[in-house]
């Protein structure tokens, strides 16, 4: 009996370590506005192919926005890789505002003159 209830707890504790490290990547949609979308055109810069998300910097002439992609994997499956998306490279990119302002974005497509178009997110979720 007592051995089934120290696997118990184990168990229990495991599911919740899970659940509160899952949390944090899947916010996508509560950050961002899936009831707006914007497209913005300009040069990218301090990309950054980090887990879980590629960030990027792109400067417009509204400013610079920060935007986010999928996972480095999905994003790299879908056609997005280091040999378009760098520092320098011209893109324009259609994605969601997020919810709190600022500049950011969730980013649905991006594409590159004489270069690719890439979906990366058909919605919000």
């Amino acid at each position: 009996m007592r051995q089934l209830l120290k696997r118990s707890a184990l168990l229990a504790i495991l599911i919740a370590g899970t659940a509160t490290a899952a949390l944090p990547h899947h916010t996508y949609v509560k950050k961002y506005d899936s009831a707006k979308k914007l497209t913005l055109s300009g040069t990218v810069e301090n990309v950054r192919f980090s887990n879980p998300h590629i960030f990027f910097t792109l400067e417009t002439a509204k400013g610079s926005w920060t935007i986010e992609t999928e996972s480095i994997s999905v994003a790299k499956a879908k056609g997005l890789t280091t040999t378009h998306l760098k520092s320098g490279a011209k893109a324009t990119v259609t994605g969601w505002p997020a919810r709190g302002g600022g500049a950011e974005l969730g980013l649905a497509t991006i594409s590159f003159p004489g270069g690719p178009s890439v979906s990366i997110r058909g919605t919000a979720r």
